[in-house]
């Protein structure tokens, strides 16, 4: 959701940000040219954005009481400099929060925007700028099936959908550097946080403490505003209220102190505690949440048991010392899918290894042709949820065996005049360097029509024709990092073509 988020800010604010994330790569001079080059615009457009971040930097430094310097110099280009490198995240949520959209979405979030007029006679901000503002917003929104009404500026579409993209948008632009619920007593918050981990023995981490406390902010204000969840007939497969009430001392004094009473609230809090995989370090809270499943049956324990299953016996064996996680990580995952379906991130706001479109084809295919199966032997509605479901799969399968598993054997020739022990370190450097994301290996015989890709340091010995095609790669001893990218391209090339004959 990052992406989508980082497209609502103005274009001063997305430039000044690209341009942030290429100087701090490293501590050098960059040029105005290569910025040019990189941020594809102009160079007196890059040389006006400099001096915009140089305010922005100075402004930052003085609120903040921190510590990151932009030089630019005419000749050299810019350097980018700081205490500690954190600082550029930090700086990073400060463009953030202070962007004229992010503002507005924040307010029409919490139901504080009640007209343009309104708003732009409050914060001086002209109404043209606020309905482009909301015209993105709009945009946004759409993304992930919900609408903004044009009379009351209030968020439409399911509650539950409401309420967890509110909490992943909050997460992911503030992070947890501030806190952006005014009306929500922060130390409430998470002194509410710190009695359950105290009283089931799970230590939080700092995030895993500020995830949670962002997460019970948004439910008290959306509940506040009189926005109740909708309590569906299979959740109650899924929490026990009466049990976590008269068991679980910290339900009742968090129902007590919020004075929340209605079941579908409480269930929906249960739920959104059973789809993070932090919770079932509690071995009291991971006994109750699958027992209670196991009892009733529920469309997530069967689903789990028959993907765990099926995943051991047809794709690779879950090694046993892994096992245990392995189901833990997929029933979260499919009790998330069910209960937010037709979403495309996570309950994190991430959309992960989005490059298996073209990276891992077979396995792809493969996993594509398992979730139909299961679909088919199940009858499971979850199974529909093919892209989601595939994502976590593939992450799942990566902590089995490498993601190239499946994918066809790319073959290798390294062909010079270089000493024995030179060319090993090469064959190595390449072979650490791509392994996990090409099933590679190097011929150690003189077998050119067997290769894939041949790497020589000596033109003369290939046909001229062939010199420059994906089939050859020619460098310069020593192999360096524009080497790795050609490399890398070429890799893809013979990856793609072979997949499409496996496949």
């Amino acid at each position: 959701m990052e992406a989508d988020i980082l497209d609502l800010l103005d274009d001063q604010n997305k430039i000044m940000l690209k341009m942030l994330e290429i100087v701090s790569e490293s501590q050098q001079w960059y040029s105005v040219h290569e910025l040019s080059q990189r941020l594809n615009v102009v160079e007196r457009t890059v040389q006006r954005y400099i001096h915009q971040l140089e305010d922005t930097l100075d402004e930052y430094n003085e609120v903040k009481d921190s510590y990151i310097k932009l030089t630019y110099e005419k000749y050299n280009g810019v350097l980018l400099e700081s205490e500690t490198g954190s600082n550029y995240l930090n700086f990073k949520n400060h463009i953030l929060e202070n962007d004229e959209t992010i503002q507005i979405l924040k307010k029409i979030l919490f139901e504080e925007f009640y007209s343009v007029n309104q708003y732009a006679m409050s914060y001086f901000v002209s109404e043209n700028a606020i309905r482009k503002s909301l015209k993105k917003i709009k945009g946004f929104l759409n993304l992930y099936g919900l609408s903004l009404s044009r009379s009351s500026f209030q968020i439409e579409g399911e509650e539950k959908k409401i309420r967890i993209i509110g909490y992943i948008i909050g997460w992911v632009t503030f992070k947890g550097v501030t806190w952006p619920f005014d009306s929500i007593d922060q130390l409430k918050a998470y002194n509410a946080v710190d009695s359950f981990s105290q009283s089931v023995g799970i230590k939080f981490s700092d995030v895993h403490r500020k995830q949670m406390a962002y997460m019970m902010a948004v439910n008290f204000i959306r509940l506040r505003k009189n926005h109740v969840i909708e309590l569906e007939p299979h959740w109650k497969d899924y929490v026990n209220v009466p049990a976590l009430l008269a068991t679980l001392p910290p339900a009742k004094t968090f129902v007590d102190n919020y004075n929340i009473y209605v079941e579908s609230e409480l269930v929906f809090y249960a739920l959104l505690l059973q789809m993070k995989i932090k919770i079932y370090e509690s071995e009291d809270l991971k006994q109750r949440i699958f027992d209670f499943h196991q009892k009733k049956q529920s469309d997530i324990y069967q689903t789990t048991t028959l993907f765990v299953t099926r995943f051991h016996d047809t794709l690779v064996p879950i090694p046993a010392e892994i096992k245990e996680r392995f189901f833990i990580t997929s029933f979260c995952a499919h009790l998330f899918c069910r209960v937010f379906n037709q979403l495309k991130v996570d309950i994190d706001g991430h959309s992960v290894i989005n490059e298996s479109d073209y990276d891992y084809p077979t396995l792809k295919e493969n996993l594509t042709f398992f979730i139909q199966s299961l679909h088919k032997e199940s009858n499971q509605s979850i199974f529909l949820e093919k892209d989601f479901l595939l994502q976590k799969y593939l992450l799942l399968f990566s902590s089995v065996t490498p993601l190239n598993y499946y994918e066809p054997p790319i073959r290798l020739f390294l062909d010079t005049d270089l000493p024995f022990f030179v060319k090993e370190s090469i064959i190595t450097k390449i072979t650490d360097r791509f392994k996990h994301d090409f099933n590679i290996s190097f011929l150690t015989h003189q077998l050119l029509h067997e290769s894939d890709i041949v790497l020589t340091n000596i033109p003369n010995i290939i046909e001229e024709q062939q010199r420059f095609s994906y089939k050859v790669h020619l460098f310069d001893f020593p192999i360096k990092s524009s080497d790795f990218q050609e490399i890398e391209k070429k890799l893809k090339i013979v990856a793609k073509m072979k997949s499409q004959v496996f496949i």
